[in-house]
């Protein structure tokens, strides 16, 4: 009984462990769904993060859709720019408020994946309204851009305000 008890306890110990990992290594600042403190992605360990969430992936039902992000930040970082879409993807298409942001700033930058505005202005738009505040950074940021088919600089000053909760 006892020998059952204590691999019971390692296994537990063991998943909270990689899901610890996983936001301890990685954690987004624009998520409001964090635990951890953020981590400024020059300073992303990518292949100790990037196995940490898959272990956490492998090992957890809750929360799932964070860990997808935030190994989806660990692939960026080592550049892996397809396997980072994918897990945005994975998390965006599984509801998780941080990925749609993600994903806008994909479309936004153009970096990973073609550059799209339109399509970024909708979804950053989509963050905001499911909580990322982030997101109103990012809409201030494309509106005083002069691409932007769309451009309005007073369209950004109001976004703007609303990213510093003025």
């Amino acid at each position: 009984m006892r020998t059952i008890i204590i691999a019971i306890c390692t296994l537990l110990a063991n998943k909270a462990y990689a899901a610890g990992d996983c936001d301890l290594l990685g954690s987004l600042e624009a998520d409001p769904l964090s635990i951890s403190e953020p981590v400024d992605f020059q300073d992303i360990q990518s292949t100790k993060l990037v196995n940490a969430c898959t272990q956490a992936i492998e090992e957890q039902n809750d929360n799932i859709a964070r860990y997808y992000l935030l190994r989806a930040r660990g692939h960026l970082r080592g550049g892996s720019y397809k396997q980072a879409i994918s897990d945005i993807r994975r998390s965006h298409d599984m509801g998780y408020p941080a990925a749609i942001f993600a994903l806008a700033t994909l479309y936004h930058f153009g970096d990973a994946m073609p550059q799209d505005l339109e399509r970024a202005a909708s979804l950053y738009e989509a963050a905001y309204s499911n909580g990322v505040t982030w997101a109103a950074r990012g809409l201030a940021i494309l509106y005083e851009d002069f691409s932007f088919d769309n451009y309005n600089p007073e369209l950004a000053k109001e976004w703007l305000k609303k990213f510093e909760g003025i």
